[in-house]
């Protein structure tokens, strides 16, 4: 029971490297199996505003980005990750991301008609507004 006591700070904090240290792998493994498997009897999170990233999650990640990016925008620069990781096999591949389709008008360079929009960040069902990382969408029909 201390494992999952830890496990849940680890979690909390985002901080898996102290949670490893002190115990085996087989043992992370079936922690790290049970909190998923707890994590997807919560209700779906299509359903809520942030689309199953909550501010205090999503903000600290889009900040280090943002930082990343810029840093790679000054000329000459080179990325200089503190920590990596590395994957073997690799692939390019595209994965479906939670986006408007429909009607859209008022797009600054997108004719007016059908389209679709880019990942969504945050989803407002009662305002009906929805945010991408370039722009602010309204549906004011509400959704289908």
């Amino acid at each position: 029971m201390q494992n999952v006591n830890i496990l849940s700070i680890c979690l909390a904090k985002g901080d898996f490297n102290s949670f490893s240290l002190r115990m085996s792998h087989e043992s992370v493994y079936f922690l790290a199996h049970q909190q998923m498997e707890l994590e997807s009897k919560r209700p779906h999170s299509m359903n809520d505003k942030w689309l199953g990233s909550p501010p205090f999650v999503i903000l600290p990640r889009l900040r280090s980005l943002l930082a990343d990016l810029e840093q790679l925008a000054v000329p000459g620069s080179h990325p200089v990750p503190n920590e990596v990781v590395n994957v073997r096999n690799c692939i390019v591949a595209s994965r479906a991301v939670p986006c408007l389709m429909g009607e859209f008008s008022g797009h600054p360079s997108i004719k007016d008609g059908p389209g679709i929009t880019s990942e969504l960040f945050y989803l407002d069902r009662k305002h009906k507004l929805a945010r991408t990382l370039s722009r602010w969408y309204r549906f004011d029909e509400g959704l289908i």
